[in-house]
């Protein structure tokens, strides 16, 4: 998953900047009716997003902010707010890079017998949303490709402080293209089928993250994962044009 950057981007830069307006939503909470906190019983709300959200609430005039989170984790108490029926639930992520927006709106009851799950299917999967990029490209999250990338960052990433930092600051990058590439790859079967190929040798190199367990062993298999792909992504390819090159010059 860390690698998908350089490969895309690379795409980008060949496609050029006429790119399609994407609809991608990034950011979900995880029901759509919540249940009023009591001063016995806060509530705890689930996240997900690609990176910072912040939480406000409404009765429909003005909204309050009541914080924000990274972690996708976020707990509401009684006398946060004067909570009735009908109390909007705003979770809102704005990205660094491109400026835009994603939202997300629910509700609050005082009688919740049933706590329906929200239906989501473009992007949620664990902690930090879900690889849009490769998704697109192998057809279903449920694809092998795509529950090892899944598995990599909940397991390995996610678990140490340093696959945490990493992936902070990878998502802002990731998000601020990937929906854009993912609309590329469902619009463009050829274009899916370039993605699909540049992304077979990281998914060969990435299995090394496999065995990593402790802090140490996620920061270095992680940074020879990084330098393997350098290698095959841009020193490769630029050895092979430099030679090329070279070849054309004395032929002349």
């Amino acid at each position: 998953m860390k690698i998908i950057a350089i490969v895309v981007f690379a795409s980008i830069l060949m496609v050029g900047s006429s790119l399609p307006a994407f609809g991608v939503v990034l950011v979900f909470l995880d029901k759509d009716v919540y249940e009023i906190p009591t001063p016995d019983m806060p509530l705890t709300i689930f996240i997900e997003s690609p990176g910072k959200v912040t939480i406000s609430v409404s009765n429909g005039d003005v909204a309050t902010v009541l914080g924000e989170t990274s972690s996708g984790v976020f707990t509401i108490y009684h006398d946060d707010y004067d909570f009735v029926d009908g109390t909007m639930l705003i979770v809102n992520h704005i990205n660094d890079y491109t400026l835009k927006e994603w939202t997300d709106v629910s509700t609050f009851s005082k009688n919740v017998s049933t706590e329906p799950v929200k239906e989501t299917t473009s992007v949620k999967s664990g902690n930090g949303g879900g690889c849009l990029i490769a998704t697109a490209a192998y057809g279903s999250e449920m694809a092998p490709q795509v529950q090892m990338l899944r598995e990599i960052r909940d397991n390995q990433l996610m678990n140490t402080e340093s696959g945490t930092a990493f992936m902070s600051t990878f998502n802002n990058v990731y998000y601020s293209f990937s929906p854009i590439i993912a609309d590329m790859e469902r619009e463009n079967p050829m274009f899916k089928e370039v993605v699909k190929a540049g992304l077979t040798p990281m998914l060969s190199t990435l299995a090394i993250m496999e065995n990593a367990e402790s802090e140490s062993e996620v920061l270095g298999l992680g940074l020879s994962v990084i330098a393997l792909n350098l290698g095959m992504y841009i020193a490769a390819p630029a050895l092979i044009a430099m030679k090329v090159n070279q070849q054309i010059k004395s032929r002349k």
